[in-house]
Parts: structure tokens; sequence; C-alpha cells
């Protein structure tokens, strides 16, 4: 059984540090959060978390789900659904705070999700991954290094040097950024850019019930996702380990009699795994012990409450965690599933140009009985896209270039069929009741590095809707305070400024 540690999260402070293990000094923005050392109580996960799409695969759990607020009720009429505007840009983004960023040409990009406006570009940093947002502060795994940005303006706020390597998208929760590199999880203080604890291995227990245990070291290996006041990551051996967020101490760990995982997620006391025999474990986040398995060739999953949606090689099957049964499985659509993504009330997927009834379609199926509630077809394009984004219920999809999608746009989207022939009745709902069967300052396009050897930041006037990034002339530099869309900006952007500066 796991123990607990707490220490309390004190959010926005006014500070420039220079930490251990930073590379470059902070900016005069500062740093947004702070924490009371020495209290009980572990920081509380971002708020960027609770309400926006900040990080791969949706928050710090890694579940592939979103709620009400940016998610598809019951209510919500999918025929207002239209493109509200593209850009030049073949990559997924994440949202928070009605601001999208994304990774493009190991740059950092940040556009207004109202129209697609560029609002400011960080290049030179040689990104890798999806950014994470969170505390106001957008993280980035680079070659070699956390960067930490401002979320505002882009300006660099502090870079850590972790392992001579691309890193992947990071995990930030409790006051750090967690990531893999060099065979080490390495924990940061989001504040300061101080490594606070680095991991390669814990020790765990073996061996026969007869026998004398043994006691071996299992390396970590990948899939780092926080949850229930700990952090999960998988290790070697089929091993899934629990740790303390602020110490990187072993609190639990799970042996699973698999050999290789992969896809951890963490919700609702459970962590679940896809494992190499292509099956779904579930286990209980504080005893470990496991609550239940799904078989099926699964692919990819998503997670939402009691709610277990994965994809086989051949179809999309929802499950009730709870009662350990199907609720319902779509289709036979021979290799062709993308990931899935639970938004509240619905659940999407894209297929590919082998998807039977659904070809080269983004499909939106109802999560109680899987019946369907919208399709997206692309006539005209090589793919409609194998994964998407849903954040402020706005639909994000990489179609050869990023496209939102939301209600009442009133942009014209002729490439964009929404119909589908209702043919191959072979690709139908089943009802598992009926089958058991179950600042640039100027500078030239070849010098992304400020003076100082950090990366430069460009502040844009305009972003075309027409898939073509609008650059200052040379030698000019727009008002980052005066961006286009300002006043159609959320109510939230406000609160962001709020949380940064109370």
């Amino acid at each position: 059984m796991r123990r607990n540690t707490r220490r309390r999260f004190l959010k926005g402070c006014m500070t420039a540090a220079v930490a251990g293990g930073v590379l470059a000094g902070a900016t005069d923005v500062g740093a947004t959060t702070e924490r009371e050392r020495g209290s009980t109580g572990t920081p509380s996960l971002p708020p960027e978390a609770t309400t926006d799409w900040s990080t791969a695969r949706g928050g710090p759990s890694r579940t592939g789900a979103v709620g009400f607020e940016d998610g598809f009720g019951e209510e919500f009429d999918f025929d207002s659904l239209e493109t509200a505007w593209t850009a030049d840009a073949e990559a997924l983004p994440v949202v928070a705070d009605g601001t999208a960023y994304l990774s493009v040409d190991g740059a950092v990009r940040a556009l207004d999700a109202a129209d697609g406006t560029l609002e400011w570009r960080c290049e030179g940093l040689g990104a890798g991954g999806q950014p994470t947002v969170a505390y106001g502060t957008v993280y980035v795994g680079c070659n070699g290094t956390v960067t930490a940005l401002d979320a505002a303006t882009g300006a660099v706020r502090w870079e850590t040097a972790v392992a001579d390597t691309t890193l992947e998208s990071p995990t930030v929760a409790f006051g750090m950024v967690y990531v893999f590199a060099g065979g080490s999880l390495t924990a940061i203080d989001c504040e300061t850019g101080a490594i606070e604890w680095t991991r390669n291995a814990v020790e765990v227990s073996t061996g026969d019930p007869w026998e004398e245990p043994r006691t071996v070291e299992r390396a970590l290996e990948r899939d780092v996702v926080a949850a229930d006041d700990c952090v999960f990551a998988i290790a070697e051996d089929g091993t899934i380990v629990g740790l303390a967020p602020l110490s990187g101490e072993p609190e639990l760990t799970i042996g699973t009699n698999y050999y290789y995982l992969y896809d951890l997620v963490a919700t609702g006391g459970r962590v679940a795994v896809r494992t190499e025999s292509e099956v779904v474990a579930a286990y209980d986040s504080a005893t470990g012990e496991r609550t239940g398995t799904w078989h099926g060739g699964v692919r990819k999953l998503a997670v939402r409450g009691d709610t277990l949606v994965f994809v086989t090689r051949y179809e999309l099957v929802a499950v009730d965690m709870a009662r350990g049964e199907k609720r319902w499985t779509v289709g036979n659509y021979s290799h062709a599933i993308g990931d899935p993504v639970i938004a509240c009330d619905t659940v999407f997927v894209g297929l590919g140009l082998q998807g039977g009834r659904y070809e080269n379609c983004l499909v939106a199926f109802d999560i109680d009985d899987g019946s369907e509630r919208w399709v997206r077809s692309r006539t005209d394009s090589a793919h409609v896209g194998d994964r998407c984004v849903v954040a402020d219920q706005t639909i994000y999809i990489d179609d050869g270039g990023l496209t939102a999608i939301r209600a009442g746009s009133g942009v014209d989207d002729e490439d964009v069929d929404d119909t589908v022939d209702d043919e191959d009745a072979d690709d139908g709902v089943r009802d598992e009741d009926a089958d058991d069967e179950s600042g640039d300052d100027g500078a030239g396009d070849g010098d992304d590095r400020q003076g100082d050897g950090r990366p430069r930041q460009r502040h844009d006037d305009q972003f075309s809707h027409g898939r073509a990034w609008n650059r200052p002339a040379e030698g000019t530099r727009a008002n980052a305070g005066s961006r286009p869309g300002r006043g159609r900006r959320r109510v939230s952007s406000w609160l962001k400024l709020l949380y940064r500066w109370r």
C-alpha cells in the first residue's frame, strides 16, 4: 500500500531564478509557482490539467479524455460543426486558456484558438514532441534540455540540461516537470529549473511464494503519468512503479506478469496499461491489486471515469470498468483505426483508407451505446489523421495541416463532405447484451538564437487562414501586446493573467 507524502502548493511568484542544472538565467517575467517547503501536502495538479488539453494525450494522467466543459455532451448539436480555421502546420497542438501551442520544425508556436492567429513563436529550440502547458508556462522537451517558456509571450524562463538526446513531451504535475532522459527519470522544479531528483531503477522483491524472496533492480523505461498524489512509470520486466512526487522514493511496485508494457494511464484510483499480449490490464493505484483485464488485440486506449475505450486491430470497443463488461463494439475496419479520444459523452476516432463505410473519416460515437453522432469525411486528401485533440468544444486534426473544427464558425470548407453512404451493414454497432463474445529584432532566419545562446522569440501580427505563416517585414517587430483577436479572447485569458500576477 502506498504511503502519502503531502506539501502545500502556493501559486503566483514574481522571481527570476538561476539554479543548479540551469543553462540560461530566467527572464524578467520570472516564475509562476512557489512551494512552501516543510509543510504537509502534495502540490495540486496544474489548473490547466483539469480544464484543457494541456499535454500529450490530454493531461498528466495521459488518459486521452476531457470533460463536459471541453467536450461534447448529450445536447450538443453536431450539425453545427464546421471548419473554423486551418494552418500550414503538420502537428497537433496542446490547448490551454484559449491558446493552441504546437511544435513545428524544432520551434514552438502559439496560436489564438479563436481564429488561428499567430501570437508568438520561439525558434532554435530543437523541440521534439508536443509541449506541455502548466502553471502559466509552456514546457518543451528539446535536444538534451527541458525549456520553459512564458505562455503569454514565448520568452525563455529557463533551460535545464538533462541528457544528450531529443526529449519527448514532459509530464508536469505537483510543481515538477518529469521527463525520461538517458535512462533516468528526472524531476525538475517548475519554478527554477533546478533538478530535484533523478532515478533510474527501483528494487523489487521477486520469487515464488514457497521460496526465499530475492531483491532485484528494475530499470525505469517510459511513460511517466501523474494522479492520486503519485507519479507512475513503467519499469522493465512488466513492472509498474509508483513514486513519491517530491522525492522520487518508491511507494508502490506492481508486478503485472507481462513482459512489455505500453500506454500507461492513471485516473480515479486506477492505473491501466497495454501489454505485449495486446491486453489492457487495470490495477488499484493504492494497493496494486489487479481489477480487470480486457483482451482482443488492443492497440490504443482512452479512459474517463469508469469507461475504457480501446481500438483493436479491427474494432472500437467500450468497456464499463466498474462492472467489467463490454458496453458496445463498432465495426470491422481492417487495421485502419486511429487513437480514440473521449470528450464528455462522445468518443472520437479517425479511420483510414481501409475504413470500410467510414473510409478516411473522423467519426464521433455516443459513449453509452456506440451510436453514430457525427462523421467528417475527407474526399480529396490522403488521410483525415489518425489522431485528434479536443479542447473547449473544438476538434483539432492533422490532415496534412492543422484544422480546427467547432460550431458556427461560418468558414466554408469545400473539401469536406460530412455525409457517408449507409452501405456495408457489417460496419454497424453490436450491443454486447445481445452478443457476449464479448524578439525578433530583425535577425535573419539563419540565426535562431540570441547572442547569449538562448532561443529567439518572434511575435507576428497576422496569421493567414490560407495555411501560410505571415511574418513581419525584415527588420520590423510586431507588438505582442496588441495581438489580433484580442477582443475575442475568452474570459479564461483574463483568469490566466489574474492567476499569474496575484
